[in-house]
């Protein structure tokens, strides 16, 4: 019979081990971890110990993990939501005419930059450039985030051949409009699909929620853009209508989450919170600008801006409101039982 040496781990290595509970035997007793990955470093939480925890939770500890995205994602969503809308207008533009010719070229230019954009922003979340490709491997429509990469990719390939002149062009830009589309919603249909209570609990009203943003702000960049006074008024009928739609999806989608009062809390207190109330304000704001007849260029622009500004801070607000509920077990227990 072979005898095994015990070994007594290093301390401060991280493993935490209770000697009198337990020893570690065997080759792999001292092995260590070189290195963290840096795209995803671990992070410590604080423990909570049995006495201090609440009722109805895990010892007050999170049942889900929270989100490992970084900024690049909700910036995503509402770039990704811009170029789309954008492209689905430039669309329209086009089959209108040389009327509206200039927001067609302004909304071709917007949705090819905006694919690079989003691509570059995934990329940089991702941590390394090939993991985006790997995403491509293979085609399931059944999985939100795959759809969503094929989506993007094939958007990235519309829009950059709607530059080219001619009819090769024309046709680019119709099929980048059809397929602008979904890039606008899937994002929402993505997040409603997690156990995250928040985006679980808006899982109807959270796609509507992001195509209308989507669409405020395209509407909205296209405002501060120097045009006809026809194209003035088409572009000021669009953007108060994607506008109104914008603030009222924002009110079916509190109406849903205050169904069961903790899973909406995060839009209401923290950081998630204020960025709620300021996005709401700045989208009200812009609505009043487009509405007030007869104002001047600055005007224009400001509209334009602080529709923009809302669009980005809703992402921003939904985006930390979900960390938030994840990190609240009560919210987890609250959303399953409601």
């Amino acid at each position: 019979m072979i005898e095994t040496e015990l070994v007594q781990p290093r301390p401060g290595d991280g493993r935490n081990i209770d000697q009198t509970l337990g020893t570690l035997r065997g080759e792999g007793a001292l092995q260590e971890i070189g290195k963290l990955d840096e795209a995803r470093p671990f992070e410590t939480r604080p423990y909570r110990a049995e006495a201090t925890a609440e009722q109805d939770s895990y010892y007050g500890l999170p049942l889900l993990k929270e989100t490992v995205w970084k900024w690049a994602i909700p910036a995503y969503f509402y770039v990704g939501g811009l170029a789309g809308a954008s492209a689905a207008m430039s669309a329209a533009c086009l089959l209108r005419g040389r009327a509206l010719s200039r927001v067609a070229r302004a909304g071709k230019l917007i949705a090819a930059g905006g694919a690079v954009t989003s691509a570059a922003l995934l990329i940089q979340d991702l941590g390394i450039r090939r993991r985006f490709i790997y995403m491509l491997r293979v085609f399931r429509p059944t999985s939100p985030m795959n759809l969503g990469s094929w989506i993007l990719t094939a958007f990235g390939g519309a829009a950059a051949g709607a530059l080219l002149p001619g009819r090769a062009g024309a046709a680019a830009t119709v099929a980048a409009g059809v397929i602008g589309l979904p890039l606008t919603s899937y994002t929402g249909v993505l997040l409603a699909n997690t156990a995250v209570p928040l985006w679980q609990g808006a899982r109807t009203t959270l796609p509507p929620v992001f195509v209308a943003s989507a669409a405020a702000s395209a509407a909205g960049a296209f405002e501060m853009l120097p045009l006809r006074p026809r194209e003035q008024r088409v572009v000021r009928r669009m953007a108060v209508a994607g506008k109104l739609a914008e603030l009222l999806n924002d009110v079916a989608m509190e109406r849903e989450l205050h169904r069961v009062e903790r899973v909406g809390l995060p839009l209401k207190n923290g950081i998630s919170g204020a960025l709620w109330r300021g996005a709401k304000l700045c989208k009200t704001a812009s609505l009043v600008l487009s509405l007030w007849p007869r104002k001047r260029r600055w005007g224009w622009i400001a509209a334009g801006v602080l529709g923009n500004l809302g669009a980005l801070a809703t992402r921003f607000a939904i985006f930390e409101g979900g960390k938030a509920s994840a990190r609240d077990p009560h919210a987890t227990i609250a959303m399953q039982r409601g």
